[in-house]
């Protein structure tokens, strides 16, 4: 007898003792075994020793390189932006969204750096663009301001003419209609834009200001949140997670991201490095029970799904065939008696 039909015949047994194992009720067992066992490894073994922090910071450049521009990005970014502008069906409060309590914890830690916001505007004063716009604004503003007391004086007896020998007074110095004092301040448009931001930023450290925050909140807490859809056209909502995608792709791959990238995956390293690789896990809450729980229920899903489509025993054969076909195993198979 040849050893070509012993090594077949192994061949067979082989792939026919595998499929069991992994089809019908030991599916479930085989699988939790052998995923059990891994963990038990990764328990003993370190993140650093499974891979290095150099290797773990190659992997996160190339990602950022070829996520952001790849086809699947571009298709889920396309599908995000079809959910966002149909939402879900059911129509949510604000406050079902956001409780009333984080609101109040929130306003205040977002006012109270308000010596950011000021170092922001006074870096802002240095843009002509922006002085001017500050003076317009202002300009404007009061312009309204004195429109309006004028039209509330007029209604006066003798108040009228009084206010409006003050308006015609403040009328020679800030001008007439839209451009009410835009020349004036148009000059002095640093100053301007210093006033304005000092006015802001007064306003921001105004204890009324946070009150203000969960008023406004309380106004539309009870209300519909309003779908994407009804306030921007599925066109805009595309136009826009394109150029998202856009200044993600440029971004990814510049050397500040890969310098960010680098930092963080010291960082993670420097806190789970020298732990073991299932420590992560532990302390995101998934003890070694319920990662079993969800890799056997999905591998068996795979692997089922694998069978009943006859894929599962052509990909054993093909594993395993090169091995009884190898010299190795004939050599053995010639030393056994007939």
């Amino acid at each position: 007898m040849t050893t070509a039909p012993r090594s077949e015949r192994l061949l067979d047994a082989h792939v026919a003792w595998l499929v069991t194992r992994l089809t019908g009720d030991e599916l479930a067992a085989t699988v939790e075994r052998d995923v059990r066992a891994l963990l038990d490894v990764e328990s003993r073994t370190t993140l650093a020793e499974l891979v290095d922090a150099d290797r773990a910071k190659e992997l996160v450049h190339e990602a950022l390189a070829t996520v952001p521009a790849s086809t699947g990005a571009s298709t889920l970014v396309a599908m995000v932006a079809d959910v966002l502008h149909e939402g879900p069906e059911a129509s949510y409060t604000l406050g079902e969204l956001v409780s009333r309590e984080d609101v109040e914890r929130i306003a205040p830690a977002a006012l109270s750096r308000t010596d950011l916001v000021a170092r922001l505007l006074d870096d802002a004063t240095a843009s002509p663009l922006a002085s001017t716009l500050a003076s317009r604004f202002v300009g404007r503003l009061v312009g309204e301001v004195l429109q309006s007391n004028r039209a509330v004086a007029e209604k006066i007896p003798g108040v009228g003419a009084l206010f409006a020998l003050g308006v015609g007074a403040a009328g020679v110095v800030a001008g007439a209609a839209d451009k009410q004092l835009e020349g004036v301040l148009g000059a002095g448009g640093a100053f301007a834009t210093k006033r304005l931001n000092k006015v802001l930023v007064e306003t921001l450290k105004d204890p009324a200001a946070r009150a203000a925050v969960v008023e406004l909140y309380d106004l539309y807490a009870d209300k519909p949140v309003p779908h994407l859809s009804e306030v921007a056209s599925r066109e805009d909502v595309h136009r826009a997670a394109d150029l998202l995608q856009d200044v993600a792709i440029a971004a990814a791959t510049s050397d500040p991201a890969h310098a960010l990238a680098d930092a963080l995956v010291d960082a993670f390293y420097g806190i789970y490095g020298d732990h073991p690789a299932t420590a992560l896990a532990a302390d995101l809450g998934l003890d070694q029970d319920t990662l079993v729980a969800h890799v056997t229920e999905l591998a068996s899903v795979v692997v089922t799904t694998a069978h009943e489509a006859g894929d599962l025993e052509r990909l054993l054969r093909e594993r395993l065939a090169p091995f009884y076909a190898s010299p190795e195993v004939a050599a053995i198979l010639d030393e056994l008696p007939g």
